[in-house]
């Protein structure tokens, strides 16, 4: 891997240097998304006194928490809603979904990382899969069996085991090999991935075909029971709404639109802030503006709200920003004939929006607002993926502030931070009845993000680098890391095996203190009293 000048080293230099150094390292920057977190500290606030270097970093994490606070509102009132629509439009059960949409959701903000970076790994990129694959799937798995204890389908259970071992396992075998890592070793970790999600769907379809060849048969009382095992392994628990559009329509089209509107953006707990305490108050006051803003961000079509969540000024207005924004994102600082590309989508929007407007009424939503779920899918994707880059930038100023370095950060609050949009969304899912879906993305979510950021640079690099050989370091912590995980595996598989697939609090609790256990390792080998495997 290329030697690089870490971010870290600001600290070996005069105070006046200092600003220069962080915006124009390249350690320094690619670590900033919207806001220059390290150029505020070291270049507005007079670093010289420890007074303001301590209410600098304060602030930088009441921030930091406030921003975590907005991505876990967006994740609970809207990611999960959308998760259930897109699983019901699709068929699917909850191990198939938790393979699927949830896994490759959660890990679209490391995907669009990745395809950013031009998917070139780092020398930290072991580290980093490692270390969210033993937050996800011991510590956020633990959590979920605590929130929710339930009985999981051996089947399924082994096969995602396998899958998540099998990825961790191959990983590590390549990263030893001393003759380093060639284009042919490289390609079967990057199937991995695609392996586990055909393996998934192929088992969704032999359930179904298993049904219904049952249901064709005289039954006796065993079959009968198998059956009543079966069937609802392939439904979602979602009660859904039914809308009736044969009953006579009073009014015109935009009867009470404005009304709508405000309603539905507006909304308020009136009923809990009049008999809540003072704390709730102000906790409900001051998320009003975070919810008022995620309402007209993010068009939300939920199944199992009346009329599905319909305001039409509402989605009117979101048909325009939600594209203008998405492209801004993604194209910001691209013009086309000298105008902005963000721009230019703002106006093609303008005249669908008109069309939509003089077409649909308020009191019924269309019959093409459920399959606008694609939009909202879109726009809270990437409403998360800023988020956790935001947040990320703070915990990585933090650290570096902090004289951390850059391996410990990486294998806690920086891994805390990337995943942070996937424990508050299992954790929901658990809270919400779909624990099931929840424990299945804790496999595949390590897996998607091990494709995303290690298998597919790997590729890539080894076929550059083709005839020769390519030569990632685990490093000391990324090898302990891995190790952990590996045994924390176990751990998990016999709570499994012992309670006969019955999840129950005590496998969540053993996760849990597991991996407590793990960060006490990790803060002994950073403070040197104990050394790293490897080294």
């Amino acid at each position: 891997m290329i030697n690089e000048i870490r971010c870290t080293k600001v600290h070996d230099l005069p105070e006046t240097q200092r600003c220069h150094f962080v915006i124009n390292t390249p350690d320094c920057v690619t670590n900033m998304n919207f806001i220059n977190y390290l150029g505020w500290h070291f270049c507005k606030v007079d670093v010289r006194s420890g007074f303001n270097s301590f209410w600098s970093a304060i602030g930088m994490l009441l921030m930091a928490i406030y921003v975590f606070w907005m991505m876990q509102l967006t994740v609970n009132k809207y990611f999960c809603p959308i998760l259930k629509v897109i699983a019901d439009s699709l068929r699917m059960n909850e191990s198939t979904a938790g393979v699927t949409v949830l896994a490759i959701a959660n890990g679209s903000p490391d995907l669009f990382t990745a395809i950013a970076s031009k998917l070139q790994s780092t020398r930290n990129s072991f580290l980093q899969c490692m270390s969210q694959a033993m937050f996800l799937h011991i510590f956020v798995a633990g959590m979920v069996i605590l929130t929710k204890p339930f009985n999981m389908e051996p089947n399924y259970y082994i096969r995602d085991f396998g899958f998540l071992f099998l990825n961790v396992v191959y990983m590590d075998y390549i990263h030893k090999r001393p003759k380093g890592i060639s284009w042919s070793s490289a390609l079967p970790g990057a199937f991995i991935f695609i392996g586990y999600v055909l393996v998934a769907i192929i088992d969704q379809h032999l359930l179904m075909a298993r049904i219904r060849k049952l249901e064709k048969r005289q039954l006796d009382v065993a079959e009968l029971l198998q059956l009543e095992e079966l069937k609802p392994q392939t439904q979602l628990p979602l009660k859904r709404q039914e809308i009736d559009r044969s009953s006579p329509r009073q009014g015109g089209r935009h009867k009470r639109i404005f009304r709508q509107f405000w309603n539905t953006v507006a909304e308020f707990d009136k009923e809990r802030f009049r008999l809540g305490t003072v704390l709730v108050k102000v906790y409900l006051i001051v998320k009003q503006p975070i919810d008022m803003i995620l309402r007209i961000l993010i068009p939300v079509v939920d199944m199992e709200k009346p009329l599905y969540g319909w305001s039409k000024l509402l989605f009117n207005l979101q048909v325009v920003l939600v594209p203008t924004y998405i492209a801004y994102i993604i194209v910001r600082g691209y013009t086309i004939a000298g105008i902005a590309a963000y721009f230019i989508i703002l106006m093609i929007m303008v005249p669908v929006t008109i069309l939509i407007f003089f077409l649909t009424r308020t009191d019924t939503p269309p019959r093409f607002f459920r399959f606008t779920t694609g939009m909202g899918f879109s726009a809270t994707v990437f409403l998360i993926f800023c988020l956790t880059s935001e947040v990320n930038a703070m915990f990585f100023t933090l650290a570096t502030i902090m004289k951390v370095s850059q391996e410990f950060s990486l294998s806690t609050a920086i891994c805390w931070a990337l995943s942070s949009n996937d424990l508050v969304a299992n954790l929901s899912l658990a809270h919400q009845g779909w624990p099931r879906m929840a424990l299945t993305a804790t496999f595949s979510a390590p897996v998607f993000g091990s494709f995303v950021f290690l298998a597919l640079p790997l590729v890539v690099q080894a076929f550059i680098k083709a005839p020769s050989n390519i030569y990632p370091a685990e490093g000391g912590f990324g090898e302990t890391v891995c190790i952990f995980l590996e045994v924390g595996m176990g751990f998990s598989m016999l709570s499994a095996l012992t309670t006969n697939f019955k999840l129950r609090r005590a496998c969540g609790f053993l996760l849990v203190s597991y991996y407590l256990f793990f960060l006490g390792v990790l803060i002994l080998l950073e403070k040197g009293v104990i050394h790293a495997y490897g080294v």
